[in-house]
């Protein structure tokens, strides 16, 4: 019953499943108080072990772990956020008038290591010169994309064309706190993970400001690494800010690309900073499209994240260079609790991110959940001692 509530699409879908899956008649409602009953238990658990986690000296809340959990070669972390609608009804509506809220997911991968001599792949790779790939750039960078068509496009695929350290093991964290509260959750399941003793650590994100202040405050000591595909986007828009011809658009953004692909991003800078010279600065209530402010704004964010793109030593080190194992898994937790009739209380929204991230977790911390549970069994039914 909890794994149809936290999985199937609704808790309405999770009837019609266990009814041609299992040919059980359990109605809806009995499944959504299973579901939330059970993430709640989950989330004490997960507050206890935190509690516990934060109580530690600082040294061994980076470098420490259990005696009894071995750190993986390369320890990563990724960050990203979702959507989902939340509706309390002892609460007034919105000032906003949107229910819209934002989920915040994390991805701790265990990595083999996979260190090389030099950079395995100095060359640009083709796929990322290949004007097909402009849609996913585009797609990325919110700027102006090629013409949609059904065709998979080069890259779009989870595993990208350039070695790295081959994945072990994955962890989610899911919840509907802000990014300043979500920290130590997921700070404390890396712990547990044995990630603060990993010989290697690495945290990739897509460059906001919330993920990068979630690192500097609990992960510090880790590698920082921009996702290269965020990168690449702000060149693609940066390109066709300066060239309204297509074609020579695409071949300025080809020798930015190979710029950053060979980690030389001051040539990029550089380059930004003449053409803006050229074109003159943005006015102050200069719009998103104005090409000068482009311009500025890939400027800006070459400038900031210099220091993380060091990608032939990326390569080298075998780290990933990529994120889309973290957008695939917030797909993943949205398709549970994403749509435009689905709305959740507080404490029913939080119960099932939770569960979300358990099921797509590979050490399957509800098999354990379930043992204990089957342990402390008393034989009453927990929610009706309420009332």
């Amino acid at each position: 019953m909890v794994y149809a509530g936290a999985c199937s699409t609704s808790f309405e879908q999770g009837q019609k499943d266990l009814k041609h899956l299992a040919d059980l008649e359990i109605k809806s409602e009995r499944i959504r108080r299973a579901t939330t009953r059970n993430g709640k238990t989950r989330l004490a658990l997960m507050a206890l072990l935190e509690e516990a986690f934060l109580d530690k000296k600082l040294p061994d809340q980076l470098r420490g772990g259990p005696a009894d959990q071995d750190p993986p070669p390369i320890a990563v972390v990724m960050g990203d956020g979702g959507k989902y609608q939340r509706f309390d009804r002892d609460q007034a509506k919105p000032d906003s008038g949107s229910f819209w809220r934002e989920s915040r997911v994390a991805c701790l991968l265990s990595m083999t290591a996979a260190s090389y001599g030099s950079d395995p792949q100095s060359d640009l790779p083709d796929f990322l010169q290949d004007v097909s790939i402009a849609k996913k750039l585009a797609k990325i960078g919110h700027v102006q994309g090629e013409n949609p068509d059904s065709q998979k496009k080069p890259g779009e695929e989870d595993e990208l064309p350039w070695q790295r350290g081959e994945m072990l093991s994955k962890e989610v964290i899911a919840s509907s706190r802000n990014w300043k509260a979500f920290g130590p959750k997921v700070a404390s399941a890396a712990w547990y993970q044995g990630f603060g003793k990993a010989p290697q650590k690495v945290f990739v994100s897509d460059g906001s400001s919330a993920i990068e202040d979630l690192q500097a405050q609990w992960f510090s000591d880790y590698t920082s690494v921009l996702d290269i595909m965020h990168g690449l986007s702000y060149s693609l828009a940066a390109a066709r800010a300066i060239h309204r011809e297509r074609d020579a658009a695409w071949q300025f953004y080809k020798q930015f690309a190979t710029w950053i692909w060979r980690g030389e991003v001051d040539k990029v800078i550089a380059a930004l900073a003449d053409v803006q010279v050229a074109m003159g600065d943005p006015p102050e209530d200069a719009g998103d499209s104005d090409p000068r402010e482009i311009v500025r704004r890939a400027w800006v964010y070459y400038t900031n994240h210099r220091g993380r793109m060091n990608y032939p030593l990326y390569r080298q080190k075998g780290y990933p260079l990529t994120s889309s194992i973290m957008e695939s898994t917030v797909k993943q937790v949205s398709r549970r609790i994403k749509g435009t009739e689905k709305f959740w209380s507080s404490e029913g929204g939080e119960a099932v991110l939770q569960l979300r991230g358990d099921y797509l977790s590979d050490s399957e911390p509800m098999a354990n959940h379930w043992r204990q549970a089957t342990t402390n069994a008393n034989g009453f039914r927990a929610y009706g001692l309420s009332g």
